[in-house]
């Protein structure tokens, strides 16, 4: 697990009216909280090779109404040791809630690929089923 107030997006993330951070142990630690469900957030970063990497983007970048069409024509991407793209995500443990950044790594150091996107309820567990098991 990532710490999320070290992630790119933890600024976006914190600024949402629906997630509530919390300092612990002297300010070492911070307890995010997605506070419709009072379910704790979590953080993750995986790693995609450019074949995959491109399946990611179609997924992340697919409108709601299009998302389930779209992963079941890509399936499920596979995450790779040193990958040419990494998705920053942030979720609550009970999957009704997510955050999705998309980097691709180029001139030595990664590059956001689009926005932030949030999801919430049934989108944001049909995403999670993609990337977390």
């Amino acid at each position: 697990m990532e710490n999320i107030s070290k992630m790119e997006m933890a600024n976006a993330l914190f600024n949402k009216p629906y997630i509530k951070t919390e300092k612990k142990f002297f300010g070492f630690k911070t307890n995010v909280t997605y506070t419709k469900t009072n379910s704790p957030v979590v953080g993750i970063c995986l790693e995609f090779s450019p074949t995959e990497g491109q399946k990611i983007q179609a997924i992340v970048g697919a409108p709601s109404s299009d998302l389930e069409a779209t992963i079941q024509r890509i399936g499920h991407p596979k995450t790779s040791d040193n990958g040419n793209y990494r998705l920053n995500l942030c979720y609550s443990q009970d999957r009704e809630f997510a955050a999705l950044q998309l980097q691709q790594f180029s001139g030595f150091e990664y590059h956001n690929v689009g926005g932030i996107r949030f999801v919430e309820d049934d989108e944001a567990h049909k995403l999670l089923a993609v990337f977390v098991k």
